[in-house]
């Protein structure tokens, strides 16, 4: 066991998001932090007074690359109409949720007050703010409040749809919500399209 670490806090953050990913967030605990960064069990304490303090760096970070996908989504192609581009987002968004279910269910877990933490807030602002970009882009002129009440629509929507796409199908079941999943996964573009009348 290391009790001198170079880099102490980056490694623990590090091992937080190994576990949160693997083991979801609930079950982890600052003591199975340090064991995983191969720490004393008192280690921890000296960057991060409670566990939530910890959890919420790892919020930030899956905000961080969350932001950071929506941009990369659009930054490849600098031809795309504003409608492909809202579609690009839309479809980087469910990637990363599905992809980093484990993350994504924590940066929007209420077992962290993000008041409490400053650049979480700020990260989980910059993540919405791509989208008020863009929803800005799409419709020249809006004002603040109903460019506000169209980013919750959509945000709410792909928030639902990654809650829904995470189900399990039993193949051998046979449903109408079991067929409408399937056709879903299989072309999510145009189940955007369709969703938001382009």
């Amino acid at each position: 066991m290391k009790y001198h670490h170079g880099n102490l806090k980056e490694e623990l953050i590090t091992s937080a998001c190994k576990i949160c990913e693997t083991d979801g967030h609930e079950s982890m605990s600052l003591r199975s932090i340090a064991k995983e960064a191969n720490v004393s069990q008192t280690a921890p304490y000296r960057h991060f007074k409670t566990k939530e303090s910890l959890l919420a760096e790892v919020s930030k970070l899956g905000f961080d690359e969350l932001t950071d996908r929506l941009n990369q989504s659009v930054a490849v192609n600098k031809k795309l109409s504003s409608t492909d581009k809202f579609l690009e987002m839309g479809l980087a968004y469910i990637e990363f949720g599905v992809e980093k279910r484990m993350i994504y269910d924590l940066m929007h877990s209420p077992s962290i007050k993000k008041g409490d933490f400053p650049a979480l807030l700020n990260a989980a602002a910059g993540a919405f703010d791509v989208l008020v970009t863009i929803v800005m882009e799409l419709h020249p002129g809006i004002d603040a409040e109903r460019c506000n009440q169209i980013c919750m629509k959509h945000w709410a929507m792909m928030h639902g749809l990654i809650g829904l796409l995470d189900i399990k199908i039993d193949p051998k079941i046979e449903s109408k919500a079991g067929e409408a999943m399937s056709l879903v996964k299989k072309d999510l573009r145009s189940f955007l399209v369709e969703s938001n009348n382009f």
